[in-house]
């Protein structure tokens, strides 16, 4: 069945509560039909640092989404092994979903590069990007590189959502420092980060 497919990719190195903000808002203001979380083998645009398992990641993203139907979250980068290209993975969703619009969700980081992603101008095609600001203050420079990216092909949104700083990287650091961050995370992945000793080391 034809649907409106949002695909959100990321470390999710743990998956946290603005991501999944993000993610609603993205969800509600696009009116789509399903979210799919896609968390990254390894992410070829970044150094994953402290990166836990993939196979601990998926179970948090899974956990962290557990009680919101919209939401789908896909093993095949962690399957594909190696770097996580999202060219691949849009093919992969619409071989699933033949017919389906792809949105693609990013904060305001990813979409001022994604010109520079691997067979960009085939993501183009394939999905609709989609951006948000992660600063207060990215918007301006977000609606400037929106022309770029129309000039070279892409469909793009830019959808004003309150900033959220919070980071992965930040999470991490609080948890090796002994602080209290279950306020940052769904209750069952604060759990699962204990239960498997994760994050600890700096």
């Amino acid at each position: 069945m034809a649907m409106k497919i949002g695909v959100f990719g990321g470390t999710f190195n743990p998956i946290h509560n603005s991501h999944i903000y993000l993610s609603r808002e993205y969800a509600a203001q696009l009116e789509l039909d399903r979210m799919v979380i896609v968390p990254s083998f390894i992410p070829p645009h970044k150094h994953a640092e402290n990166l836990a398992s993939g196979e601990d990641r998926l179970a948090m993203c899974r956990l962290a989404t557990q009680d919101l139907p919209l939401f789908h979250v896909t093993e095949f980068e962690i399957k594909q092994q190696g770097k996580s290209y999202t060219y691949k993975t849009l093919r992969h969703i619409l071989e699933k979903y033949p017919g389906s619009e792809l949105y693609l969700i990013m904060g305001g980081d990813m979409f001022m590069t994604v010109q520079d992603w691997r067979l960009a101008p085939e993501i183009f095609k394939m999905a609709t990007l989609c951006g948000a600001q992660r600063e207060q203050g990215e918007l301006t420079m977000m609606e400037i590189h929106k022309q770029v990216l129309e000039n070279q092909g892409a469909k793009c949104i830019i959808i004003n959502i309150e900033a959220q700083p919070l980071s992965s990287t930040q999470v991490r650091k609080m948890i090796a420092a002994g602080e209290d961050v279950s306020s940052l995370l769904h209750p069952d992945v604060w759990e699962y980060i204990i239960a498997h000793g994760l994050y600890l080391k700096p």
